[in-house]
């Protein structure tokens, strides 16, 4: 199979690509058909490279559909909703390893190597752009960070990957697998340059900034084992943010009914570090064709879709259901039950209750409880109750929360348990929650406390995959907890897309 080279090729020639237009978002559309080697003379024609590279991103292969299944349907925060989950998701789900064909998978993997190709031409066209030196210094960096953010998938989900650091330009120009440990070399290099290049500042329209680079490179320097370093990084951005008095106010954004406006939502609030953009145009359209481009395309998410009441096709594990404290707010943040009001347009209106018959999903167990529920987080449901709607919620990648959280892993992790106490706490601290506070004695009770707190802070936010890879790691599971899946295998097998085309690759 030589298509995912020929799409990793078709990359090149990105001038075209564009980004849905709107106040909050990213703009920039070329109308020209350029070439490689006619283009990115000026900082303007970079950005239009790197904005290529974003507009990857939020394509269905990556954040606006696959991505945020394949993390989910490895981490335990998740169960089919029921028959409805499609074979390849139920696959990731509920087997040990995919199979190589598995398309979910592949996706992400097709997904990755576009931003890579795509940022690997920004960075090696960067240094013939002489007309704003300072601008286009920062477009770099975006370019590194994203690259080093797709490394990140690719080597936590499959391990020994090819490494490209130039354009692919022909289509037998593939690479071996180099080691994880060379991957990793690479991403830390990439987010090392960027914290240099980028601007110091909270993110407004999804670019990367300074605080993104330092917060991956924390997440990454974890994955490594590296808490000091780790700790050092995420410090870069203590005190900066806020948390939001409302716990919900991270998973809303615009909702349109035609040119009606819904909610304007909260996003790019105190709390967000950085989010992957989208925009509902009242149409109910959805970007089909998987690659996010083109100067009408649709920049919605299925996100609401897939885990909502119509579709139904992922629902909250009863595991994680059954980590929440009694009386902890996030609960009801987190999950919707039958009974629960919709439509309450954030509590200004009465509302509609959810009854078993307009909830298409399975029942899910809570302290024994059965019953039927769904998430909440990134619904539309308070208002709009459309059966399909792709809506515009923002992705929330990064959110200080979970840098909180980060930090107290590490301090745990270099033996400082009051000190992770402390960072736990701010997060029981928001205004919203304000569940009592932990103390903690010694590593063992820290790590267990960060573990729960996790869980409980960041349910279905596309953490726990990385989380579990790093604890099953370090022989946490089941000295600390049960092993959510045991048996799960930790790398997926290379796509047979790659392995039936790449010659490198056996």
């Amino acid at each position: 199979m030589r298509r995912n080279i020929i799409i990793i090729i078709s990359g090149v020639i990105i001038g075209t690509a564009a980004v849905i237009a709107c106040n909050k978002r990213l703009n920039v559309f070329d109308q020209n058909n350029p070439t490689i080697d006619s283009y990115f003379k000026t900082a303007g024609e970079l950005r239009n490279g790197v904005n290529a590279a974003y507009s990857t991103l939020r394509s269905a292969n990556l954040v606006g559909r696959e991505w945020f299944f394949t993390h989910d349907m490895r981490g335990g925060e998740t169960w089919a909703g029921g028959s409805q989950l499609e074979a390849p998701r139920a696959e990731l789900l509920k087997q040990a390893a995919p199979a190589p064909s598995n398309s979910v998978m592949t996706s992400v993997w097709t997904g990755s190597y576009q931003i890579i190709n795509r940022t690997n031409v920004v960075i090696t066209k960067g240094t013939d752009v002489k007309d704003d030196p300072a601008a286009r210094d920062v477009i770099i960096g975006e370019a590194k960070f994203l690259r080093a953010w797709a490394y990140f998938e690719l080597v936590t989900m499959w391990g020994d990957v090819p490494i490209y650091t130039e354009p692919v330009t022909t289509a037998t120009g593939y690479k071996g697998k180099s080691p994880a440990a060379d991957v990793y070399t690479l991403i830390i290099s990439d987010l090392t340059d960027a914290v240099a290049k980028l601007p110091d500042i909270h993110s407004k329209d999804g670019r990367a900034t300074k605080d993104a680079a330092n917060f991956l490179l924390g997440k990454v320097l974890m994955q490594k084992g590296d808490y000091a370093g780790a700790k050092t990084a995420l410090m870069q951005l203590y005190n900066k943010y806020q948390l939001t008095d409302n716990y919900l106010d991270n998973f809303d954004g615009d909702v349109k009914a035609g040119d009606a406006l819904k909610s304007s939502g909260h996003e790019f609030n105190p709390e967000s570090i950085l989010e992957v953009v989208f925009v509902d145009k009242g149409d109910n359209n959805f970007n089909w064709g998987y690659n996010g481009e083109g100067a009408t395309a649709d920049g919605s998410i299925m996100r609401s879709q897939e885990y909502g009441k119509v579709w139904g096709n992922v629902i909250p594990s009863d595991a994680i259901l059954d980590e929440f404290e009694a009386g902890d707010p996030r609960y009801k943040f987190t999950f919707y039950e039958s009974g629960d009001k919709i439509l309450t347009f954030n509590g200004t209106d009465p509302g509609l209750a959810l009854t078993d018959d307009k909830l298409n999903v399975a029942t899910s167990k809570h302290n024994g409880v059965a019953m039927k529920r769904i998430y909440r987080k990134y619904s539309i449901l308070d208002w709009n109750n459309d059966d399909f709607h792709p809506d515009g919620l923002n992705q929330r990648i990064m959110r200080y929360a979970e840098a909180l959280l980060m930090l107290a892993e590490c301090e745990a992790e270099v033996g400082t348990p009051a000190a992770a106490a402390g960072f736990i706490n701010e997060v029981r601290d928001r205004a919203s929650v304000h569940m009592p506070h932990v103390t903690l004695a010694n590593h063992d009770d820290a790590i267990k406390a960060v573990m729960h707190e996790k869980a409980v802070e960041m349910a279905g936010e596309e953490v726990n995959n990385i989380d579990m890879l790093r604890w099953r790691g370090k022989g946490y599971y089941p000295s600390m907890r049960p092993d959510p899946k045991p048996g799960q295998v930790a790398l997926f097998p290379i796509p047979a897309s790659e392995t039936s085309a790449n010659p490198m690759i056996k």
